[in-house]
């Protein structure tokens, strides 16, 4: 099992650019003090335009331990000072998420296929899984999470990592749309709605 962080920011008009750089710098702080961290850009789907910060934690207490050393450390409460006196959008989070099945990828373009579902048929989702990794190809990473601390509790979180845009269309093409990758879309439409999907990009 690994935990994972969100926080979102929505930029201001005119000052994606800064929120961009001010985003930039909280990473750097929060991977100097023992998160795994990434900043990235909805391209597509659903929060399209939003920045997002992915961090990625072994467990509960190394993601607690962090979030306590951030609001102690001097560079990241300068950062936040800055913000407040300056802001270049809204944020909310952190969010907090755990694994069900697979590993964070290091690869840096997401798809993320969001479902609602009711905790009775949660396992049987989970059991979908593995044949949704094999349907989606040798080349693509893929992982899911499930909320713990969220506004939104009856979700399954279903990312696939590919290299790049170009990758993505391979594997769309090859695997997605492929027989074996449908009959598993179908199946889980069956235990729960897929409410969004977007595609995000590592700055």
């Amino acid at each position: 099992m690994f935990v994972v962080s969100r926080r979102i920011f929505l930029p201001h008009p005119g000052m994606e650019a800064r929120a961009i750089d001010r985003s930039k710098q909280l990473v750097a702080a929060m991977n100097r003090l023992g998160a795994k961290a990434r900043v990235l850009r909805v391209l597509m789907g659903a929060d399209a335009g939003n920045l997002e910060i992915f961090a990625r934690y072994d467990h509960f207490r190394h993601g607690i331990g962090a979030f306590q050393s951030f609001s102690q450390d001097a560079e990241i409460v300068a950062l936040r000072a800055e913000y407040s006196a300056d802001p270049a959008g809204t944020s909310h989070g952190p969010y907090v998420y755990r694994s069900v099945f697979g590993e964070a990828s290091t690869q840096p373009v997401l798809v993320q296929r969001s479902y609602r579902l009711s905790r009775e048929r949660l396992a049987e989702a989970i059991a979908l899984l593995p044949a949704a990794r094999e349907a989606i190809g040798p080349t693509a990473g893929m992982s899911s999470v499930v909320p713990v601390f969220s506004p939104e509790m009856d979700q399954l979180v279903v990312t696939y990592y590919v290299d790049s845009l170009e990758h993505l269309g391979a594997v769309l093409d090859d695997f997605a749309m492929a027989p074996a990758f449908q009959a598993v879309a179908a199946k889980a439409a069956s235990l729960g709605t897929l409410y969004q999907a977007r595609v995000l990009q590592v700055l």
